[in-house]
């Protein structure tokens, strides 16, 4: 007699989110079915798969799920096994749609949705008289209107704020999962990494490993610390009564490394009482936040309180948090509100805050009558707002680009619509090593939708596997996002201040203007250069008035530039710092300016020639004395330039 053998039918996964974990099923001759980890196989994780109708990046559709088969441990032939497939919904998946590629010692399963629902697609593997079976949970979605620039990422479904790693990869928080994921940016499927915090960050609500969520709203990388983001909760009421949860009312920061399934996160601290500074500045600005942040109160009307979007402004040190609501003014609820935390990461302190940060005044800006439900500033230095409706009316989502300026206000894109999306955030898209002008990819909050036709919302789902939420290529065919500034420098060189920077796809560049501040926020135009008209301009410009003020003191100017475009757009560059410490000087002149004389003090002095702004001589004189006087009467008014033989230069103003 033949000695029967044990025949082993191994499907494999990746572990693609926490509950990935091994199982056993004992079917018909008790043989023991597992689940183990596949390196190559990415974004699926059954035996509950998730699917979308003719989405070209559908992992369970194109990469197939492989299937171990051995017996006792060893690969069987592919001439000597079959496997059957049967579905139990054949409207959602025909037997004809699951593709079955047999290998030595494996098959890969390929699974093609044709309608929307759930179906248990059952594999039958037969060797001789043995037979094993396996069953795989399927669930499958509508298809969309633009597949090859959509991707349904599963996992989660309440997507609620995006931070680009790369071009390839992005972290989401989720505001009903406390967890951070990693997902591709261009394939659809589960993330490649997560990262748990509810238990670092000090909330009361509920339990270790068990915490109520903290409504995650925003995230903002730092202009300052690379790999570190900031987070924030919607500081709003939350639940059927609109109760204030102590959980959503966090700030934290994480630090990351690495990129796709290598990525690593830790948190480095947290704050939890900015929602009572939000709600005192807001009455102080006359917004009467009290009222509208009281326990009770609907976070999602009109006057009600809710942050969902957060940035830094220009200057790199003001953080801006942007409300969804309320609008205000009180009066006339038509404008969106930015309040302004000034040097938050000096107050912030990597995680260890002292004291309330200090909020500077409100910023209104006019979206039509939506909300803010992202805010980001691009690597060009242009605003992006994501504004949707304050409530959950039908969606009513627009693009608006911003300067950052509070005196500027936001200008509609009616290219880039997202009026079908529910809108949340957004990342720049970079092509060919270059920032994209004419696209944007848009992250969408999918917690609300019925995606199986089995009256459950996306967010009630038992399955985590089965959640999925959006993410959309928008373009058009426009350039209108403004042009992108490569880099802006500063320096300081002899008795001038250098400015230099390049500017690329300037052809609709019309000039650009130089400014400067002494206190980094108060900027005045001292120059204008016109644009080259090129693909790519390399620009420089000599500010010469900063050593017109000779003294003991260090000097401190903050330098920006302004893009013009054609049609009036404007991008700003960041502040730039130049520091010009008087105490390096050997020699001083006083008064600077001056009528009829000036005094020269400095050791050593020999030798002092005097030219005009022209470059033509003067004065000269010479003088073994540390200190003397030159007599200016006879100078007409204008700059002139004082020479020494040590080298040192020092320009006076004759007035």
């Amino acid at each position: 007699m033949l000695k029967k053998s044990k025949l082993l039918f191994l499907v494999v996964m990746v572990v693609c989110y926490n509950n990935a974990s091994a199982f056993t099923n004992n079917i018909k001759r008790s043989v023991s079915i597992s689940f183990s980890i596949a390196a190559s196989q990415n974004f699926i994780n059954p035996p509950f798969v998730s699917g979308v109708i003719s989405d070209p990046t559908d992992p369970a559709a194109t990469i197939g799920i492989k299937a171990d088969i051995t017996e006792n441990g060893l690969p069987i032939l592919a001439t000597d096994y079959t496997i059957v497939a049967t579905s139990s919904k054949t409207s959602v998946v025909t037997i004809a749609n699951v593709i079955i590629l047999k290998f030595n010692g494996y098959a890969i399963v390929k699974i093609l949705p044709s309608g929307v629902g759930y179906s248990d697609i059952k594999l039958k593997l037969t060797k001789g008289t043995n037979t094993d079976n396996i069953t795989i949970k399927y669930a499958a979605s509508a298809a969309v209107t633009t597949p090859a620039a959509t991707y349904f990422h599963t996992g989660c479904s309440d997507a609620s704020a995006a931070i680009a790693i790369d071009s390839n990869y992005m972290i989401i928080g989720d505001d009903e999962i406390n967890s951070l994921f990693v997902y591709d940016r261009r394939k659809s499927g589960l993330p490649v990494a997560t990262y748990d915090y509810q238990n670092l960050l000090g909330l009361t609500d509920g339990s270790a490993n068990n915490y109520a969520e903290i409504d995650l709203e925003a995230g903002v990388k730092s202009p300052t610390i690379p790999n570190r983001i900031y987070w924030m909760s919607s500081f709003g009421t939350g639940g059927s009564s609109n109760l204030v949860k102590p959980n959503i009312n966090r700030v934290f920061a994480t630090d990351f490394a690495g990129t796709g399934a290598t990525t690593t996160m830790s948190t480095v601290g947290h704050y939890d009482n900015i929602r009572n500074t939000l709600i005192n500045w807001g009455n102080t600005q006359g917004y009467n936040f009290s009222v509208s942040a009281a326990s009770g109160k609907d976070a999602k009307t009109i006057d009600g309180f809710n942050v969902e979007g957060m940035c830094f402004a220009p200057d790199n040190t003001t953080l801006y948090i942007g409300f969804r609501a309320p609008l205000v003014p009180i009066t006339n609820r038509a404008h969106t509100v930015i309040a302004p935390v000034l040097n938050f990461e000096t107050w912030f302190n990597n995680g260890s805050p002292s004291g309330s940060p200090s909020i500077g005044s409100a910023i209104e800006l006019n979206l039509g009558g939506r909300g803010i439900r992202d805010i980001v500033r691009l690597s060009n230095g242009t605003y992006i707002i994501v504004a949707g409706n304050y409530d959950n009316l039908p969606l009513n989502g627009a693009i608006f680009r911003w300067t950052g300026i509070a005196a500027d206000g936001p200008v509609l894109i009616s290219q880039l619509g997202i009026s079908a999306l529910n809108a949340e955030a957004v990342v720049e898209i970079i092509e060919n090593g270059q920032m994209s002008n004419n696209k944007l990819e848009i992250i969408s909050d999918n917690g609300s939708t019925e995606f199986y036709n089995d009256g459950n919302q996306a967010k009630d789902l038992s399955e985590n596997n089965y959640k999925k939420f959006r993410s959309d290529i928008v373009s058009t065919a426009l350039n209108v996002l403004p042009t992108k500034l490569a880099f802006f420098n500063a320096v300081k060189k002899d008795d001038n201040v250098i400015l230099s920077w390049q500017i690329t796809n300037e052809l609709s560049v019309s000039y650009i203007n130089v400014q400067r501040s002494l206190n980094g926020k108060d900027f005045t135009t001292i120059g204008k250069v016109n644009a080259n008209g090129a693909n790519y301009g390399e620009y420089s410009f000599i500010d010469n008035s900063p050593l017109l003020t000779v003294d003991s003191r260090p000097s401190t100017y903050y330098y920006r530039i302004i893009s013009i475009d054609k049609d009036g757009s404007k991008t700003y560059s960041q502040v730039k710092q130049v520091v010009i410490n008087k105490e390096q000087v050997a020699i001083s002149i006083f008064p600077n300016p001056a009528k009829d004389a000036v005094t020269i003090n400095g050791k050593g002095v020999k030798n002092v020639t005097v030219t005009d702004c022209f470059g033509r001589l003067v004065y000269k004189a010479t003088s073994n004395r540390t200190s003397y006087i030159v007599n200016l009467k006879s100078f007409a008014k204008g700059v002139y330039i004082f020479s020494f033989d040590n080298g040192e230069r020092v320009k006076v103003v004759k007035e």
